[in-house]
């Protein structure tokens, strides 16, 4: 049996997740020891190589011996953006070459964002503004305040005042922080206040801690 040059085949992505996929592919080693491993990237390489984007792993590779039929293999990567589109191919390679699987995508989902309430700010006897961060997770999202003279324990979206009392502050459908503030007034001189920060998309809502 005349040894040679690998071929690499590029299967579908399996349990993608907002920020986590495992890449499949499988080769054929036609012979000679062989190694096997991906490339991936949110910009489309156009055809395979073995330049583009981030290799996984991220040296060597996975070993898919020296046979002459097909041996599927898979690589979990993380770290990814929610809402994104990825590109990613197969390669497999032995001391006489390297074989390139086709460009397969597939695209990660938008979370839940997440929220920080922040320290009030531009208080007076009556006054303030409340402030706290988002991460949208790469869905539309929407962000307000409840506060209360009376503490509600852990925040809910029930408790004392809304603050819009409708809608919110846009954050936008990205993968970063963004501030968020929203001016209250008619509040009692001398007096302790609880609140906390929300923030929702399609997702879901989540919570901000209690501040005061």
């Amino acid at each position: 049996i005349t040894s040679g040059a690998p071929t690499a085949t590029t299967a579908t992505a399996a349990s993608v997740t907002a920020t986590s996929a495992t890449l499949n592919g499988a080769g054929t080693p036609n012979g000679a020891n062989t190694l096997g491993w991906f490339r991936y990237s949110p910009t489309s390489p156009g055809s395979c190589n073995d330049t583009f984007g981030t290799r996984a792993p991220s040296s060597s590779g996975l070993g898919l011996g020296t046979g002459t039929t097909s041996v599927p293999f898979t690589q979990a990567i993380a770290g990814l953006t929610p809402a994104t589109t990825y590109y990613y191919c197969a390669i497999a390679n032995n001391t006489y070459g390297t074989g390139l699987g086709a460009v397969q995508s597939f695209t990660t989902p938008a979370m839940a964002p997440t929220v920080t309430t922040s320290s009030a700010t531009s208080l007076t006897r009556t006054t303030g503004v409340l402030t706290a961060y988002a991460n949208p997770g790469g869905d539309a999202t929407t962000g307000w305040f409840r506060y209360s003279t009376s503490s509600p324990g852990t925040c809910n979206d029930t408790f004392g005042t809304r603050a819009p009392a409708t809608g919110g502050s846009a954050l936008g459908s990205g993968n970063s922080s963004v501030t968020f503030t929203q001016a209250i007034s008619g509040l009692a001189p001398a007096t302790m206040y609880y609140y906390c920060a929300l923030a929702s998309n399609s997702m879901g809502t989540v919570l901000g801690t209690v501040l005061t």
